[in-house]
């Protein structure tokens, strides 16, 4: 099973091949602009701060070459659950994230 920030990320970006996203922290920048959901966070057995795994609490955002999008609020403290905790309603709306959020977790509860 994918960890939900790459579940949510590929979602957005196969709907548009021109997407993008950047992982910051307090305004530092942790993933530069890109599609490859390796980067979003840690993915296998091993892998060590890759992306929002690096830091407790990150934004992603979205752009469509040079236009904003929207963003995504995520959590990921020492206890090391991730957690959505905010994000913009256009990415809802439009990309249908509560929609993959709601169909991740199904997934999730029948492991």
């Amino acid at each position: 099973m994918k960890p939900l920030l790459v579940e949510i990320l590929e979602s957005i970006l196969r709907t548009d091949g021109k997407l993008r996203y950047v992982i910051s922290c307090d305004g530092e920048e942790i993933v530069g602009s890109t599609r490859d959901t390796s980067l979003a966070c840690n993915q296998k057995e091993g892998d060590e701060y890759v992306g929002v795994n690096a830091v407790d609490e990150a934004r992603i955002d979205i752009y469509r070459e040079n236009e904003y999008i929207g963003f995504i609020y995520w959590t990921n403290f020492n206890d090391g659950i991730e957690r959505l905790v905010d994000y913009s309603c256009v990415l809802d709306d439009e990309y249908g994230l509560q929609e993959t959020y709601e169909a991740w977790e199904k997934k999730y509860e029948l492991l």
